[in-house]
């Protein structure tokens, strides 16, 4: 059995807080989405964008709300988490969507050296990716004062 990874399981806490997150979680992991998302990753172009159609047509009413900032910012951290679970990692962000009925921005992400695939038992690792942003910018300040 695949280990769950700290990523993954933060992502299935985070769909608890969204109406319809078990749903939209479950179309996410399911084949047909991590598929699109690869071909995205191949394509050069945020996953996101790959799976945005399937997901407008999927939830076409307010259950999930797919123009809620909150729940953009959920599928964007599932797809991170989905695709570092399957051996990518972050490449860019910010990249922008044109005509996207979901997302205006996305982040492309590139096969993760071999040495990077497995998840990091560092306990200095598993710290930092627990953080939110505003902890990551807080501890950032914390080195530079101490290096």
């Amino acid at each position: 059995m695949k280990k769950t990874s700290t990523l993954m399981r933060k992502a299935r806490r985070a769909s608890q807080s969204i109406v319809g997150g078990d749903k939209l979680m479950d179309a996410l992991t399911s084949k047909a989405y991590v598929s699109a998302m690869v071909e995205g990753i191949r394509e050069e172009v945020p996953p996101v964008s790959k799976i945005s159609h399937m997901l407008h047509e999927q939830f076409p009413g307010n259950a999930p709300d797919l123009k809620a900032t909150p729940v953009r910012q959920f599928i964007g951290m599932a797809v991170k988490a989905i695709l570092m679970d399957e051996g990518y990692e972050l490449d860019e962000t910010g990249v922008r969507i044109a005509n996207d009925p979901v997302f205006r921005t996305g982040s492309t992400y590139r096969l993760a050296a071999a040495s990077e695939v497995e998840e990091d038992d560092d306990i200095l690792a598993r710290f930092v990716a627990m953080l939110n942003p505003d902890e990551l910018r807080r501890l950032q300040d914390l080195v530079k004062a101490a290096l």
